[in-house]
């Protein structure tokens, strides 16, 4: 079912003309919703946010829970080359923890590759996904806790959420995210973007567990991003490898 958007939001979004938002009370995943749009309906800067999602998605088919209360959205995007596409999970990245900062005055971070942290603890994810049913579209998912948002038991001791006085923090935080993109993905510039992610990361210098797509895992110091947006991490045998993709776990 669908609802009405407060004006709270319309009124802090900068870049209404580029974004067409539609909010639903409740969602299997809003990533699922938008891949089943058809492509008559499909159009650049489509977003729809959910008061909660039912199977919301994390990385690797995880579940990212999703109770009402927390802020859940996904934006449709057409990426006019395969260097922006690739840079839509770094992109995502720095608008969300920008946001946060801004709007709550929490001084969140960005854990490679995808996750934002406050004090150590999760409270935001991205997902960017492709779509064989809209070619030529990508999706970004983007999941942030907000407030009193009812967390699962199994995550209470490696999550939070974003708190401020402001009771409308949720719907300045979607305005202030989605015109954050909009300005880095309309005025693409891949080293400005990598730079602010660099200087956002809570994980370089750090002693970190790599834990690969196969399962395995390796102990590793945590040296650079590169360019690329690439980890770059120095074994304790002194070997240097650059990731493109994994989980770290940072050793606190």
């Amino acid at each position: 079912m669908r609802a009405l958007l407060p004006s709270t939001f319309k009124n802090s979004l900068e870049h209404g003309d580029f974004f067409k938002v539609v909010r639903l009370t409740t969602v299997d995943s809003t990533n699922e919703w938008l891949k089943k749009l058809s492509l008559n309906e499909a159009r650049e800067g489509f977003v729809v946010v959910a008061d909660e999602q039912t199977r919301g998605k994390g990385r690797l088919g995880r579940k990212f829970f999703s109770k009402k209360g927390g802020l859940y959205f996904s934006v449709l995007l057409k990426p006019k080359s395969n260097e922006v596409l690739d840079a839509l999970t770094v992109l995502a990245a720095v608008a969300v923890c920008d946001a946060i900062r801004e709007e709550s005055g929490d001084p969140a971070q960005i854990k490679w590759v995808n996750d934002i942290f406050i004090g150590g603890k999760k409270c935001s994810g991205i997902l960017a996904e492709t779509t064989e049913s809209l070619k030529g579209f990508a999706i970004v998912g983007i999941g942030v806790n907000v407030g009193d948002t009812e967390l699962d038991e199994s995550i209470k001791d490696i999550a939070c959420s974003v708190f401020s006085k402001d009771k409308d923090l949720k719907w300045r935080l979607l305005a202030k995210i989605l015109d954050n993109i909009a300005t880095s993905y309309l005025d693409f510039d891949k080293g400005k973007i990598v730079d602010a992610y660099k200087e956002r990361s809570c994980v370089v210098k750090k002693r970190i567990q790599v834990v690969q797509n196969d399962g395995t895992s390796f102990v590793a110091t945590a040296k650079d991003i590169d360019e690329d947006c690439r980890l770059v991490v120095v074994t304790d045998d002194g070997r240097e490898h650059r990731l493109f993709s994994g989980e770290v776990k940072i050793y606190l």
